[in-house]
């Protein structure tokens, strides 16, 4: 009778212990079928070895971290051999807020980072909690919100203020100030973490990041814009901008789908701006040639024959219009047809993104249209037109006066235009 009773019981346990297996691989599952459905259907079958086989050949990923590198972020730190940091080290060299670490952060975040996925519409972050941990968002988009009270319906309301993207970190401003979260983040879409705890935080990015911040609220208080936003605002300037510096005859990203405004905080960037113009054969007369703004006006101008004429020939003319120098601002969405800005030197840029600048707490009195529309009215191209025309009457005017002074007087020496030296030439615009 007690053999009996014993079997019955150990034949219950082992059927708990599939019940707790099974619970627990439908778990594993689910919070990974984000990833399991890269795998195309047809692949999939009955056979479990075969489809893990399948899965682990496949190497199949999206975003930034591939199924192989997620299951080197889930193994623990001791575990984690030379090979797995190197290749780890590679994947974190890809995020834009960890490009400027040194080798030897890399390796230790490398060592110690987790990976953690989650859902859309799940909370990562709530305001006013214990800061424990910074993440770094390998994929997707999270949303970052705060508390604001209700004076009418006199309660808090969650308002959205901004949005972290792929590449971005999220989450140091508590650990940085050691105080409680500032803002909640809530996942847009499917998302997957980097995660770093408070200690390594301390150990591997506290020092750098503090100096960061610092560097950006120097950079800040040098321009009399910011000089009356608030501590908030502030902030999340700090974690939303950065310092890029560029090299002397540096093109800077201004135009096309450049999303970002640049405040020269050293050196000098000229604006370059390209004319077309149309000269008629045998004459010394010009044309300005309206800019093609797109496929259609370019057609219309070549059905009409202006493109064909043989009686005028079309040339491209740069000219250096303006300097933006120590305190300027450009980026503001100024049009920017045949023109573009080349750093004169070194230059070093504080950049923001634009979107964020002109939303209604940062753009009072809609600062930043006003100096737009400035740019826009500072320089036109019909104006420009008239001062080249005017530049090529006076350099033909002083060729004539020139060649007639030499042939009334002629050269004592044998100096020959080559003999001059190529910079003087191209002040004196003879190239």
């Amino acid at each position: 009778m007690a053999s009996r009773k014993k079997a019955d019981e150990d034949k219950l346990k082992r059927r708990r212990l599939a019940r707790f297996r099974f619970k627990h691989l439908v778990h594993v599952v689910i919070c990974n079928r984000y990833w399991i459905t890269e795998i195309e259907d047809r692949e999939i079958g009955n056979n479990v070895t075969r489809n893990v086989a399948v899965i682990d050949r496949r190497l199949t990923h999206k975003g930034t971290l591939t199924i192989i590198e997620k299951k080197i972020l889930n193994s623990p730190p001791e575990a984690r051999t030379k090979e797995h940091r190197r290749a780890l080290r590679t994947v974190l060299r890809k995020l834009e807020c960890l490009q400027e670490l040194t080798a030897d952060q890399l390796e230790d975040l490398a060592a110690c980072a987790t990976f953690e996925y989650f859902g859309p519409g799940r909370v990562v972050l709530r305001e006013g909690h214990h800061p424990n941990a910074v993440y770094f968002l390998a994929n997707g988009e999270i949303t970052v919100s705060r508390l604001r009270w209700d004076s009418i319906y006199l309660r808090h309301n969650d308002t959205p203020c901004g949005t972290r993207t792929r590449g971005q970190m999220f989450g140091e401003i508590a650990l940085l100030h050691d105080c409680p979260r500032t803002a909640t983040c809530t996942t847009a879409t499917d998302c997957e973490l980097l995660c770093l705890g408070r200690t390594d935080f301390d150990r591997i990015l506290k020092h750098t990041l503090l100096e960061r911040w610092r560097q950006l609220q120097l950079a800040l208080e040098r321009f009399d814009y910011f000089k009356y936003w608030t501590n908030d605002q502030v902030r999340e300037c700090c974690l939303l901008s950065r310092i890029v510096a560029f090299e002397p005859q540096q093109k800077l990203p201004v135009d096309g789908d450049a999303q970002y405004t640049y405040f020269v905080l050293s050196g000098q960037c000229m604006i370059l701006q390209c004319l077309t113009v149309a000269k008629v054969n045998g004459t010394s007369a010009y044309r300005l040639v309206p800019i093609a703004t797109n496929e259609s006006s370019t057609d219309k101008q070549t059905s009409t024959g202006e493109g064909d004429d043989p009686t005028q020939s079309i040339e491209h003319r740069f000219i250096d219009v303006g300097t933006f120098s120590c305190g300027s601002v450009f980026g503001l969405g100024e049009p920017m047809p045949h023109r573009m800005v080349v750093a004169r030197n070194r230059v070093q840029c504080l950049v923001i993104p634009r979107g964020w600048l002109f939303e209604k707490q940062q753009n009072v009195g809609n600062t930043w249209q006003r100096i737009r529309m400035k740019l826009d009215m500072t320089i036109q191209r019909e104006r420009l037109f008239d001062l080249f025309v005017r530049d090529q009457h006076w350099q033909r005017y002083r060729k004539a006066l020139v060649r007639d002074f030499v042939r009334q007087n002629p050269r004592q020496n044998a100096t020959q235009l080559a003999d001059v030296p190529i910079m003087c030439r191209v002040e004196q615009g003879e190239i």
